[in-house]
């Protein structure tokens, strides 16, 4: 980067006495603003950010903090909420986090190689002791994509000085498919994008010479360490596109700089290294504890280069080439869509200012990210072309399930920047003006008309999703769990199983009974557990035969189970069999059946059925 870009400096120059065109647009826009100070401008757009997302995409949310309202056929919302409410429950018991006994019963899980995002379950602790996990959970799926804008206006911000093209720019990365599509699935590991943005404000700041190498390290490897204890997978690819930027701002930095990025590089180095140091702990464990059956990722995990301006097929407009072109285009999403128009601003912006060495950076790490995105082979519709040579990246141990596709995260920060200095260069008439603000309103239209909302996640009937039977219940808990009944039918640390069409629900009934009971089962990863969150034995009793009843019974009485629960809310047919089975009629309270399998607990529920089968 040169003075003439971005205002920023080397550091044993001066800055030279001629005002920059970026110094220009932040005088002008200290006048158009409500306000020039930053802190006031960046609280603003958070404000703005927070009510537009409010109003637009999570009315359905916002109205429900107690329910678990998102995809609740699905099973990564509960394994989130119940990620959320254990890293305080095993810190405060003084237990391994990195093993949970309280699922998989009677084994227990490693968690080392599951995104429990610790990180989100400690910060938000306090709200999760104060107002219970649900509420905890739902004000992250509300607070997140708003935060994530704010990170990439305030680093928009400090590049142009411009408060509404730095709006917009935050918008497009936080406001992205990306973002929004992982918030509707209910993963805070994905939608925490917020640290990119600001960890390049740390180099913006320091590059600016107002944040001094100390205190540099010391915010550099807390962000650091941070999304590395958020998602260790993110925390990969953020190496990967770091190492690549200070290369590329090697190359375009130009001589007069080299001594800058180098002394930067080192810095972030040290850094890096503190990071590593905070993670040593799970990473010693971790790599002690490596599942085996830990899965390679698949091609259609890696990014198929048309998903990047075609978007889903229920937004291209009925046109029927493109809606059947984009329901057989590998895997089902549109979280690699940026846009078109979105592009042909960065493209744009390396046609009329290509000697700006921002701009280089800019287009050469767009480039790159999206070279990391394509994975170990080339595709080009669903047809795999040839190897790429950094295909072996995939085979680390880090890597080896990452899906490649998510760099894609690191190409919508780069076009957000793009956007916000586009817009920020003064242009030589009001035509070439008016034509700039119009390709970049169209872009940011573009990137959030394709973006899904909650009413969306909550009622799916698009993007690829299987909607839940139309006779499903509102999402509420059964009150067996929401009014303690469940104490008095079961005992502290009994181990049960939970049967329901609702995903992962085992899970979720932990994790909102504080732990009260264990549970058989339960869904981590699809390298490690079944899909379904079941025991395979527990499913035998679908279809009940002689060879099978025995199996399930086996593993009943091998895993010390004491009760089977299923949620009348969410019952299938086949759940009916248990009674059948297990040769005793289930007790219903609280939205729920219990079937015994424990003597005391047949006991209490039916004593003269006991007693019988016993004869």
């Amino acid at each position: 980067m040169d003075a003439t870009d971005s205002g920023i400096y080397h550091a044993e120059e001066t800055p030279p006495r001629t005002e920059s065109p970026i110094a220009s647009a932040r005088a002008a826009a200290s006048r158009l603003t409500i306000t020039s100070r930053p802190a006031l401008q960046g609280l603003l757009a958070f404000g703005i950010y927070l009510a537009v997302f409010i109003a637009v995409y999570a009315r359905p949310v916002i109205g429900h903090l107690n329910i678990p309202d998102l995809r609740q056929y699905w099973t990564d919302p509960n394994f989130y909420t119940w990620a959320m409410q254990w890293w305080p429950y095993a810190v405060s018991h003084g237990i391994n986090p990195l093993y949970s006994a309280q699922i998989g019963a009677p084994t227990g899980y490693n968690l080392a190689w599951v995104t429990t995002t610790p990180s989100v379950g400690l910060l938000m602790w306090p709200v999760t002791a104060a107002f219970g996990v649900l509420v905890s959970y739902n004000i992250v799926l509300l607070l997140v994509p708003p935060v994530s804008a704010w990170a990439a206006f305030i680093v928009a911000r400090r590049l142009t000085g411009q408060f509404w093209p730095s709006l917009l720019a935050g918008a497009v990365y936080g406001f992205c498919p990306y973002e929004l599509v992982h918030d509707w699935q209910g993963q805070p590991n994905l939608t925490i994008i917020g640290l990119f943005p600001l960890m390049a404000y740390l180099v913006l700041r320091w590059w600016d010479r107002t944040l001094k190498d100390t205190w540099f390290v010391i915010w550099m490897t807390l962000a650091m360490a941070l999304q590395f204890y958020t998602f260790n997978e993110a925390f990969f690819d953020m190496t990967a596109a770091l190492a690549g930027g200070l290369v590329i701002g090697w190359a375009v930095a130009g001589r007069e700089a080299w001594r800058m990025v180098g002394r930067l590089a080192i810095l972030t180095a040290i850094a890096y290294a503190g990071a590593i140091a905070a993670a040593a702990p799970y990473l010693y464990y971790a790599l002690k504890h490596y599942p085996k059956s830990l899965i390679r990722q698949t091609p259609n995990f890696s990014l198929h280069l048309i998903r990047l301006v075609l978007p889903w097929s229920d937004k291209v407009f009925g046109l029927r080439s493109l809606v059947d072109y984009s329901n057989h285009l590998g895997r089902v999403a549109i979280d690699d869509y940026l846009g078109l128009p979105l592009i042909l601003v960065l493209v744009g912006l390396a046609i009329f200012a290509w000697r700006s060495r921002m701009t280089r950076l800019l287009v050469i790490g767009f480039v790159f990210v999206i070279a990391l995105a394509a994975g170990p082979n080339l595709i080009i519709g669903n047809s795999q072309l040839f190897p790429l040579p950094w295909g072996g990246l995939w085979s680390l141990p880090i890597a080896r399930s990452a899906e490649p596709s998510r760099f894609t995260v690191f190409a919508a920060l780069v076009l957000a920047i793009g956007l916000a200095l586009w817009l920020a260069t003064p242009a030589a008439s009001k035509l070439l003006l008016t034509a700039r603000w119009g390709l970049a309103l169209l872009a940011v239209a573009a990137a959030l008309f394709a973006a899904p909302t909650a009413h969306q996640a909550v009622n799916p009937v698009a993007y690829g999703t299987t909607p839940p039977p139309p006779s499903k219940p509102v999402n509420q808990l059964p009150a067996f769990i929401t009014d303690g009944m469940y104490r008095q039918y079961l005992r502290p640390g009994e181990t049960v199983i939970i049967v329901t069409d609702r995903g992962n629900a085992g899970m979720l009934f932990q994790a909102a009974a504080d732990f009260y009971f264990r549970i058989a089962g339960g869904f981590i990863n699809t390298s490690l557990t079944p899909q379904n969150a079941l025991p395979p034995q527990i499913m035998l009793v679908a279809q009940p035969s002689k060879a099978g009843d025995r199996k399930f019974e086996n593993y009943i009485r091998s895993s010390g189970v004491g009760a089977i629960v299923v949620e009348q809310a969410w019952q299938d047919t086949w759940m009916r069999n248990f009674s059948t089975v297990l040769g005793v009629h289930g007790t219903s309270v609280g939205g729920v059946t219990i079937y015994p399998t424990a003597p005391w607990l047949a006991e209490l529920a039916h004593p003269a059925t006991t007693a019988s089968r016993r004869r």
